[in-house]
């Protein structure tokens, strides 16, 4: 005879199990216990159950660090946890006849071959809206998904209709010691900023951007030149535009898509009426901007010395940034492009790359257009009197 099992849940296990909409969104501030609870919901379900259920965040190291190690404490803690029943190196826990499988959406192949009954995405934010469509189109049941209010006003999760969205805090969470309900707490007067993201569970512009911008509905100024990062099944290739006017620099997004081959580049280029404007690109790729330097186009390959992603980032920064505001995959970018931190929380010299890729062409516009040894390359300057 079964043993029966208490698993004491918060209010957003209640809300996933209680919601009718497929899709289901939990946003919140830091320890509302969000993904702890999705986490729950699925071992629930994959008990009571046979399902297959995938588990998803950005990278690996991600999972690790976070819900399979839940996945562990949680079931540890029931008198759940068999090693055997933990495949490491697929990273898959099963449970009579249902699993549950941890992936990354670094391996965008892995994607199209997954068959979900129950998906979870941890951190949706990070991923791209391409990377949650072949993992949508492939589940059957319901799809939750766990998020920090800090995305932009034009981020895809945010457009996103027909689902069901809640928005939690600490303060539902009952399991929270005194002294982090404290630390939290303090941020209402240490950083109201935080305090509105980490402790309200509210919209607001990430204090930990590398960029400051606004938005724009003018192209103004000169174009300078235009920007590329080459891309294909996992990343896209992405173009971008550079204007100037003063110290203001407006960045329009052009193209940002998968899949595209050389013909295709140099398609669209044509369509976006580009004549014989510079197109500094990626010089990882020089097959790539020989061919289209080939179809007719100025394609150039920029040239990075050391430190060049730090370097490119403090030219963009010398500017006031305007961007267009019909850029949205570059409005998102800017808004989670931030310093990356150790494991005890401290900024490192260095992006938390990822979700870059238009920003890495603007760079590398600005770094071969807009310092001071490229502005006055083939000038020579001589003093008279």
């Amino acid at each position: 005879m079964g043993r029966t099992i208490n698993i004491q849940t918060t209010i957003t296990f209640e809300n996933i199990m209680n919601s009718k909409s497929r899709v289901v969104h939990n946003i919140g501030g830091t320890r509302s216990s969000k993904s702890y609870s999705a986490l729950q919901y699925c071992i629930v379900k994959a008990m009571e159950s046979p399902h297959n259920i995938t588990i998803v965040r950005k990278t690996i190291p991600s999972l690790k660090r976070t819900v399979m190690k839940d996945l562990k404490d949680i079931l540890t803690h029931l008198e759940l946890w068999h090693d055997n029943d933990f495949n490491i190196t697929d990273r898959i826990w099963t449970y009579n006849n249902s699993s549950i499988q941890f992936i990354s959406t670094d391996d965008a192949e892995k994607l199209r071959g997954i068959k979900s009954s129950i998906l979870y995405i941890d951190e949706a934010s990070e991923i791209d809206e391409e990377a949650y469509f072949q993992l949508a189109i492939r589940t059957s049941g319901k799809i939750i998904l766990t998020y920090n209010p800090t995305i932009s006003p034009v981020h895809w999760l945010r457009k996103m209709e027909d689902c069901d969205r809640y928005i939690t805090t600490y303060k539902d969470n009952p399991f929270l010691p005194a002294d982090m309900v404290k630390a939290i707490e303090e941020l209402e007067f240490k950083s109201p900023k935080k305090w509105l993201i980490y402790g309200k569970g509210e919209y607001a512009p990430n204090d930990a951007s590398i960029f400051q911008f606004d938005l724009t509905d003018k192209l103004e100024g000169e174009l300078i030149g235009y920007g590329m990062d080459f891309g294909y099944s996992q990343d896209p290739s992405c173009l971008v535009a550079l204007y100037k006017q003063g110290d203001t620099l407006t960045i329009q997004e052009l193209l940002y898509e998968r899949g595209l081959i050389t013909n295709d580049i140099i398609t669209k280029l044509r369509g976006f009426g580009i004549n014989r404007e510079e197109i500094w690109c990626d010089s990882a790729e020089p097959r790539l901007i020989e061919e289209i330097y080939r179809g007719g186009f100025n394609a150039k390959p920029v040239k990075k010395g050391a430190d060049s992603i730090n370097f490119g980032i403090q030219v963009l920064q010398n500017y006031k940034l305007l961007i267009y505001s019909k850029s949205q995959n570059l409005i998102n970018e800017m808004y989670s492009y931030q310093w990356a931190t150790d494991k005890y929380g401290y900024q490192l010299d260095k992006p938390d790359g990822g979700l870059d890729h238009a920003i890495d062409a603007a760079r590398y516009c600005a770094m071969m257009k807009l310092t001071k040894q490229n502005q006055n390359k083939g000038v020579y300057a001589i003093s008279v009197r």
